[in-house]
């Protein structure tokens, strides 16, 4: 038996270009610099839409982190998902990342809302260090507009993100995380319950708060996960810490940060 300790983020960054986010260069830098103030080993983006906002995050990166993720024809992300790996952990990835595209969305007729258009969907990649071997799934869901429930699609993209994680083999953890749109309170919730053990859960219910700017109904919402799949009986411990806004872009974005140390004991 061993203890491996993973520091991980993720961060819904709120990447649209402006006028729809405040001041997202300046807030693309303070999120760099927040990174290196708590140096992860493992960095989960979601939301960087644009090839230069992956660039400039990138460039401020170098060469501490390595970043993954699949291009779209214009350069940026596909499903504004990113990952950037630490040198100084060790882990390393062993093949190219995947992008699974959600079979289920929104219309994309309706571009005010932007997620049809969007491509949403699940970035994975398996990391190695000596003999050890992780997986890492970043994932986004549809969002919730008022005046449409889409809570079925979210279902069905719940469902799709299950059969990405149970493709991984059983002997490997797995750490799925992101924005998942869907409030613990909710009966969908149960989906991400079913994925694993929901590291987020003891600090959600201490804290009774929420993990973005812009709730529903004006109440806390908490959608942002952390889960570990495929512990079996292998124990796992986390210390979480969420990186919070003053208000919604500020200084970071519309959501908080999940700052996971997570301890695996493995055979």
């Amino acid at each position: 038996m061993s203890e491996v300790q993973l520091k991980v983020l993720s961060w819904n960054l709120h990447g649209l270009a402006w006028p729809l986010s405040k001041d997202p260069r300046g807030r693309m830098d303070r999120v760099s610099a927040k990174v290196r103030e708590l140096a992860p080993d493992i960095v989960l983006l979601q939301e960087v839409w644009l090839a230069s906002y992956a660039e400039r995050l990138s460039s401020a990166f170098r060469p501490d982190w390595s970043p993954l993720c699949v291009r779209r024809r214009g350069g940026g992300p596909k499903g504004g998902l990113l990952i950037f790996v630490g040198a100084s952990a060790g882990w390393a990835a062993l093949c190219a990342p995947e992008f699974h595209a959600f079979a289920a969305s929104a219309p994309a007729w309706r571009i005010w809302e932007g997620d049809g258009l969007a491509g949403k969907g699940v970035l994975t990649v398996e990391l190695g260090r000596g003999e050890r071997r992780i997986n890492v799934v970043n994932a986004h869901l549809q969002s919730q507009y008022s005046g449409h429930d889409y809570s079925e699609v979210r279902e069905a993209q719940l469902g799709e993100l299950a059969k990405v994680v149970s493709k991984i083999h059983p002997s490997v953890p797995a750490i799925v995380a992101g924005d998942l749109n869907t409030d613990a309170r909710e009966p969908l919730y149960s989906h991400i319950a079913a994925l694993g053990t929901d590291l987020t859960a003891e600090t959600r219910q201490l804290s009774n708060g929420g993990t973005t700017a812009n709730p529903r109904d004006g109440l806390p919402e908490w959608i942002d996960y952390v889960v570990a799949a495929n512990l079996g009986a292998w124990p796992v411990s986390i210390d979480l810490e969420l990186v919070a806004n003053q208000s919604a872009d500020v200084p970071y974005s519309d959501h908080s940060g999940l700052f996971c140390v997570i301890r695996l004991t493995l055979k």
